[in-house]
């Protein structure tokens, strides 16, 4: 049996429809500050939208990084202009989207060597199997706020 890497997302309908509505309200609040997410807010580069999206925000080797596979991260090619409201405060942030899937492997295995699980990035690696770098972008990429 061949060993893969899965996708460990919960099911789109409770993100969408409880866990990111619930985040969205109580970030602001100080029971926000404490929770391990932050609110990032985007302007959508064709259709104008603005987009008040819940992230976690995971600090790897010196950098904050989000992995994402949503679609909202299209906004984000080339770099772009966000706020992010983080343990109670809003911040002004510079995001860069990285698709490579070189890049992104180098970034998950330095997110996992510096000790975050993957299950804290949604996704299940099997015991003693070496991902590839086309294993750990599948369907997902990473956004490097500055």
């Amino acid at each position: 049996m061949e060993q893969r890497v899965q996708d460990r997302r919960p099911p789109r309908w409770l993100t969408r429809y409880v866990a990111n509505p619930l985040v969205r309200r109580l970030a602001p609040t100080r029971l926000g500050a404490r929770l391990p997410v932050a609110v990032l807010t985007v302007t959508g580069r064709r259709s104008g939208r603005r987009f008040e999206v819940p992230v976690t925000v995971h600090r790897v080797a010196g950098r904050r990084l989000v992995f994402t596979a949503a679609p909202w991260r299209v906004n984000f090619r080339g770099g772009a202009t966000a706020e992010l409201l983080e343990a109670g405060q809003r911040r002004t942030v510079r995001v860069h989207l990285v698709e490579d899937p070189a890049e992104v492997g180098a970034l998950v295995r330095a997110a996992v060597a510096e000790g975050l699980s993957p299950a804290r990035i949604a996704l299940a690696v099997p015991a003693g199997h070496d991902p590839s770098d086309e294993e750990l972008a599948a369907r997902r990429h990473v956004l490097v706020l500055t």
